[in-house]
């Protein structure tokens, strides 16, 4: 009699949490999948990394301290940065500083400006910065790379990324502010840091949009534990319900009937189950700089070359 129940509720337990099964495998492959993807992807990255930047028209040049808040000894330690992050980025990364007013009439008529708006004239000096310069690291005008233009001009603080090339279409608004972020974060009391800051969480995200830091935002661990916990969840709302429909009962496999009653007990094993969230540290989702943020999107400079970008003004 015991074998008969134990072959009625695994086919019970079978029938309810087919469906969970399926899509646990599913769930299950489709990470499998993916990390080989990535496996693959990061294995030609790599390989890729060690080719030699094709752009030879670019000055050598990616700290320009126009503003002079960086001490020479700062400005070297950024250089070997930059140079670092070039080689696995494959990406030029350009910091420029100035310290000039970017809006109003006035400033339209002194310098030239096409509008009388910061994040126009923000945009349009960090644009043709990067083109008149010839930066990219595989090609002059539209190659790959990225430009930090920070304006200290009191009352016109603020900063406008420029991208060109892969780092265009792989940096979203997204991506951009959270890089913007780090900048704001520490200029006003270390700009070195602030620089190096920049320099890092750009990596990190054009990194993340390769592919390098995988494929989902969370955990493989949670494609597993999301559906075995609702699995649970499940088994435990259906579990009068099932009770109420089972057509075995203690009567079934007894000869006559009439069932002789022992004394049992039921005994239930628990199991408690805790989950951790972890976010990135430093609170980078957050503008810790005041200010707004605008301008960007996929534009021309006025040479014709293809553009992405992001402001933040303080």
């Amino acid at each position: 009699m015991e074998d008969e129940f134990r072959r009625e509720a695994r086919r019970q337990y079978l029938r309810y949490f087919s469906v969970w099964f399926i899509i646990v495998g599913t769930l299950l492959l489709v990470f499998l999948t993916a990390k080989g993807v990535n496996v693959a992807v990061n294995h030609l990255r790599e390989n890729a990394g060690s080719a030699e930047r094709t752009n030879m028209e670019a000055p050598a040049e990616r700290v320009y301290d126009y503003a002079d808040v960086l001490t020479a000894q700062e400005e070297e330690s950024l250089r070997a940065q930059i140079a670092q992050a070039e080689r696995r980025l494959r990406m030029d990364i350009v910091i420029v500083t100035i310290d000039q007013s970017v809006e109003g009439w006035e400033a339209m008529e002194e310098y030239g400006y096409r509008s009388e708006y910061w994040e126009d004239n923000m945009e349009d000096l960090a644009d043709d910065f990067w083109d008149e310069n010839k930066y990219g690291y595989d090609q002059s005008f539209e190659g790959d790379g990225a430009l930090l233009l920070h304006n200290w001009y009191p009352g016109q603080n603020g900063e406008h990324i420029s991208t060109s090339g892969r780092a265009e279409w792989e940096l979203g608004d997204r991506e951009l502010d959270e890089i913007l972020y780090e900048v704001d974060r520490y200029y006003e009391k270390d700009p070195y840091k602030a620089y190096s800051e920049y320099v890092e969480a750009l990596e990190y995200w054009l990194e993340a949009g390769s592919g390098n830091r995988g494929s989902f935002p969370f955990s493989w661990g949670v494609v597993l534990f999301v559906p075995l916990v609702a699995a649970l969840i499940y088994a435990l709302a259906n579990l009068g319900q099932s009770k109420a429909k089972n057509t075995v009962t203690a009567t079934t496999y007894v000869a006559g009937g009439k069932p002789q009653m022992n004394s049992q007990q039921d005994n239930f094993i628990r199991k408690s189950v805790s989950t951790r969230h972890i976010e990135r540290s430093s609170g980078s989702s957050q503008h810790s700089g005041g200010g707004h943020s605008g301008g960007g999107g996929h534009h021309h400079s006025s040479s014709g070359a293809s553009h992405g970008g992001r402001s933040h003004r303080h």
